[in-house]
């Protein structure tokens, strides 16, 4: 009796260590700002796969909210359509003097821009661009985290990129709140909180001035969380992960600002 009951006993002890750990995603989502390190680890050990779902359809949301405000404010709007239209004139003066277009051609190009640059449809083509970049950049960004985490023997499954990459989005989804707000009350288009507030676009040039409002603080707190989450589901060493990912982001920096992706942030 005695062997039956210390046998039952010790299968008792053991089962609990037998049990995957689950973790809700609100518990998941409160996690990331609480304690980053030891949520992604759950997450990872998790049976649950669909952890980004959420938080990629809140970051859609307050995106397509935030440019929505952004275009309602006829400051801000304004900026944007010199912009673009600035952008637009540069490159079909460059096509008339390339021969490519007539100067009657450009100039109903120009036309047909403005009327798509103003009122509803501008809004809507925020939206719709909005949805669009989000998706992209968030299937993107996972499938070069995976294959960067596997370059440095790290044993990780896209899936489980995916979940760090969408509940890390949580801080972006807060930054864009934040960058919104100021950027409504200082009527300037790239206002965060940053050293892109101490300087203005006629001091440092347009160029310039893109390249200082990418060191928005509340950006490097998604890429410290995002490089913790990345070392915790690979098993890769944060000292690997957080540098990793600055090293990419900054590498997109410059390639937004100086290189030859620099028209992507142009109208910002």
């Amino acid at each position: 009796m005695e062997e039956n009951n210390n046998s039952q006993n010790t299968s008792d002890e053991v089962q609990p260590n037998n049990v995957v750990p689950e973790i809700s995603l609100g518990d998941a989502m409160a996690g990331v700002f609480t304690e980053p390190g030891e949520t992604f680890s759950m997450v990872k050990l998790s049976a649950r796969k669909n952890y980004w779902l959420v938080p990629l359809l809140l970051l859609i949301i307050v995106g397509v909210i935030s440019g929505f405000l952004v275009l309602r404010d006829e400051e801000l709007s304004s900026q944007i359509r010199d912009k673009q239209k600035t952008a637009m004139n540069e490159q079909l003066d460059k096509a008339v003097k390339e021969g490519s277009l007539t100067r009657e051609e450009a100039n109903q190009r120009i036309e047909q821009s403005q009327k798509i640059m103003g009122g509803s449809m501008m809004i809507v083509f925020g939206t719709v661009g909005t949805l669009f970049v989000t998706l992209v950049f968030f299937f993107l960004k996972s499938l070069i985290y995976w294959g960067s985490l596997r370059v440095l023997k790290g044993v990780v499954t896209y899936k489980d990129v995916m979940n760090v990459v969408g509940l890390s989005g949580i801080v972006t989804a807060i930054q864009l709140v934040v960058d919104t707000v100021l950027a409504i009350f200082t009527g300037r288009l790239m206002a965060n909180i940053g050293p892109v507030l101490l300087v203005s676009e006629e001091t440092v040039g347009s160029t310039m001035l893109r390249f200082i409002a990418n060191f928005d603080i509340l950006n490097f707190w998604y890429l410290v969380v995002l490089g913790i989450g990345l070392a915790k589901i690979s098993g890769v060493n944060a000292k690997a992960t957080i540098p990793l990912v600055i090293g990419l982001w900054l590498v997109w920096v410059l390639l937004t600002s100086f290189g030859p992706l620099n028209m992507l942030s142009a109208g910002k």
